[in-house]
């Protein structure tokens, strides 16, 4: 992995960010990521052309650079900040380096049997040398968030039948134990059912496999009032329910994204001791059939008292994080409620991969969470939130709520809408990560590094 030094080492190469239109040698290759090694001087240049200069095509180069070595390479610190600020491209640098070096789970028989084998890795550094001397401080807080990430993906990639409910939490407990001021609690089915969580419960009745719920709490300033809880979707795997998707579940183990980006978020500010309160609040199950699999039309009490009408089992993302909110707005009382869904399909009509989005009604604490997304070099678009968006969601004839309806075409501020009803007027900001949380079924762990710096600004 990637290793933060003041000195080059004599024996591995230097490394030089080289863009187009510098004086540079002739012999370095003009085209886009291409590394020419001078053996004779012992430097190797990093090309860059002129149109793919910004940021986040940074992001894919060194991505595509750094995943795999044949040298052993020192980066030189000081050629890549020509360009531009020197703490996001210190940012960029560790924490996509990190993302390219990732040891994920796989299983193989390749894997098995080399596993005993000493496979020795490539020497990558980056060398900031003593003009960069104080970003040292700066560098292991990327270094942390990046690790975090890192344990985000490793759960995302997970199959139900490695990682089911009871796993996850499980994972989590063991891996979040012995963190100072950081204090994990796992809620079984018993006491799930003595809070009323029956939304939650509702999707999990198709389950071989118990439901859980995980608060995780960081309590790194108790003098002050003020803290934010982070409720994220678990659901481990997605058949739709009684309403299947059919053929088409190509990555529903992903729709536990959010729990986990929740937990490592607060993960994240508890390694870093940072001088805030946070919370995590894991809604976890699966959503499949069997024969007591809850049925479109019924109707279920949630925590909060109010009755919901199931309309589609497909959108259960709602009812657990439904069950979620009201945990948080009642007993954790934080001055900030964040929710992170891998929620509706139709955000990604709207936005794609590209962006995750955001909603909320409150735009001072969006203008907050846009600079943290800024900050975390993350890509984030407002949705909006508006009354006429809830009015499929106070239709039924038979319930306070409907869980969803065909009446509203923009589903993802419907969505949004319903889970407001569930925070008893605390400042809300729901994400939709439906489109981020994977590419093509690679885990990205997005909006942990968000999270964290919107933590960091209350």
């Amino acid at each position: 992995m990637l290793k933060i030094t003041k000195e080059f080492n004599k024996e591995n190469i230097k490394m030089l960010l080289a863009f187009e239109g510098e004086n540079l040698p002739e012999f370095v290759g003009k085209k886009h990521g291409k590394i020419t090694i001078d053996f004779a001087n012992n430097l190797a240049y990093l090309f860059v052309e002129k149109d793919k200069q910004s940021l986040f095509e940074l992001h894919h180069l060194i991505k595509d650079t750094f995943g795999e070595i044949s040298y052993d390479f020192d980066l030189d610190f000081a050629s890549f900040v020509k360009h531009f600020k020197q703490k996001e491209i210190l940012r960029a640098l560790i924490s996509k380096i990190y993302f390219a070096k990732a040891n994920l789970f796989k299983k193989s028989i390749d894997l098995d049997n080399k596993k005993d084998e000493e496979q020795k890795e490539k020497a990558l550094n980056l060398v900031l040398g003593d003009s960069y001397e104080d970003l040292i401080e700066q560098a292991n807080k990327y270094v942390i968030i990046a690790e975090q990430v890192n344990k985000t993906r490793n759960l995302q990639i997970m199959p139900e039948n490695f990682l089911n409910s009871e796993m996850l939490a499980a994972k989590i407990a063991e891996d979040f134990s012995g963190i100072e001021n950081l204090k994990v609690t796992t809620l079984t089915k018993k006491e799930i059912q003595d809070l009323g969580m029956n939304l939650l419960l509702s999707v999990n009745q198709g389950s071989t496999h118990e439901p859980r719920v995980v608060i995780v709490e960081y309590k790194g300033n108790p003098e002050n009032t003020k803290s934010v809880s982070i409720v994220g979707k678990g659901i481990t795997f997605d058949t739709g329910g009684v309403n299947t998707k059919g053929y088409h579940m190509e990555g529903m183990k992903y729709d536990m994204s959010g729990s986990v980006i929740a937990a490592y978020a607060v993960k994240s500010l508890a390694l870093l001791k940072a001088k805030v309160n946070a919370s995590a609040i894991m809604c976890i199950t699966d959503n499949r059939i069997n024969n007591d699999a809850s049925l479109p039309e019924n109707v279920y009490k949630s925590m909060s008292g109010k009755w919901v009408e199931v309309v589609d089992t497909d959108a259960e993302g709602r009812l657990v994080l439904a069950d979620g909110l009201y945990y948080a707005a009642s007993i954790l009382k934080p001055s900030t409620i964040v929710d992170v869904a891998t929620l509706t399909g139709s955000i990604l009509v709207s936005l794609g991969n590209t962006y995750s989005g955001v909603f909320t009604e409150n735009d001072a604490k969006y203008s907050k969470f846009e600079a943290a997304s800024k900050l975390a070099q993350e890509k984030v678009w407002r949705m909006p939130m508006h009354e006429d968006f809830n009015k499929g969601n106070k239709g039924s004839k038979v319930a306070d709520l409907a869980s969803w309806s065909s009446t509203v075409k923009q589903d993802s501020s419907q969505a949004a809408m319903f889970l407001k009803e569930f925070t008893n007027g605390i400042d809300f900001i729901h994400c939709d990560v439906a489109g981020t949380a994977d590419k093509a079924g690679e885990p990205q762990g997005e909006l942990v590094a968000t999270l964290v710096e919107f933590c960091l600004d209350q």
